[in-house]
């Protein structure tokens, strides 16, 4: 969970990539190494900050409205600069030097995106758009950067506006109620200094069955709460879609035992074979070294079986 601060900030040396709207991810390294993302490819950009405690000085600035600070005790943090923009930093002893990494929300027609992704083949979106209708429960795949958060947003357009939609994450990034007149945004709380008040996906799962969701949005899947994610689909919660890390649509389900594994209390044989029977399809996705990001393999599963659908 990320707190948020306002857009009233001065980012010095950041300032016209931040501006600029080609630009979907800035990454210092030091404080004269920077790199953007334009387009799906990174480059270094040449702009520096005067020194390393300049660089320091505007982390500083980003997490005083947070009430949060960056320290060799607590050497990372991030937070949220309004209106969806999330940014991450760390120091020595972590890293080597002072790190920020700024990623900003892409306000750009997904739809041209994806078909422009897709080189204009639709048949991958119209499989995904009728799992999505039909109330299949979809998992996107892929390692980071492959656009699973995108592809999500966009998939969601065709929920129909008639159902309550809870989105359950770490850090609110879908932001769907851009989308749909419908959407109730959970985000899980980091406990305070004492250790305490910490609210996590698990909980905000249970949370969400007693909120009457239509359907349940989980950001991201990757540890205990997965368990918690499969009983809410095992209760009649259909439709649901989340993103995991998987190398292929045929690791997904060992990546959701994987990441169960802390927190499962039958056998792994039973748990694959009901994981199987929950999933409705899974679609991979991965980054070419164009930059564009893409599905490469839709799976659908009926009857616990899955099949190769697209290609």
């Amino acid at each position: 969970m990320v707190a948020e601060t306002h857009l009233g900030y001065w980012l010095g040396p950041l300032e016209a990539a931040f501006r600029d709207e080609e630009v979907s991810e800035i990454m210092v390294l030091d404080f004269d190494r920077v790199f953007v993302e334009r387009r799906g490819a990174i480059a270094r950009e040449q702009v520096s900050f005067p020194d390393r405690r300049a660089l320091q000085e505007l982390i500083e600035r980003l997490l005083l409205p947070l009430g949060r600070e960056l320290t060799q005790a607590s050497p990372f943090t991030d937070g949220r600069l309004g209106d969806g923009v999330r940014f991450t930093a760390t120091m020595p002893p972590l890293t080597p030097a002072p790190t920020l990494t700024i990623r900003k929300v892409a306000h750009v027609d997904l739809e041209s995106a994806w078909q422009d992704a897709l080189d204009g083949d639709e048949r991958p979106l119209r499989i995904l758009r009728s799992w999505v209708r039909s109330r299949r429960n979809l998992v996107l795949a892929g390692a980071a950067g492959t656009g699973k958060t995108s592809l999500l947003r966009l998939l969601a357009q065709s929920i129909e506006p008639s159902e309550r939609i809870l989105t359950i994450e770490e850090t609110r990034e879908l932001e769907l109620g851009r989308v749909h007149p419908h959407v109730v945004a959970l985000e899980t709380r980091s406990p305070n200094r004492a250790g305490l008040y910490a609210i996590d996906l698990e909980d905000l799962l249970r949370l969400a069955l007693h909120m009457r969701p239509d359907r349940i949005i989980v950001g991201e899947i990757r540890g205990r709460e997965t368990v918690a994610w499969l009983s809410a689909l095992d209760t009649g919660h259909r439709g649901s879609l989340t993103t995991v890390h998987a190398t292929s649509a045929w690791d997904v389900t060992d990546r959701l035992l994987f990441a169960a594994a802390p927190a499962r209390s039958v056998p792994p044989r039973l748990l694959r074979a009901r994981l199987r029977h929950l999933l409705g399809g899974v679609a991979h996705l991965e980054r070419t070294e164009s930059g564009k990001r893409r599905p490469t393999m839709l799976v659908q599963y009926d009857e616990g079986r899955g099949i190769q659908v697209w290609p």
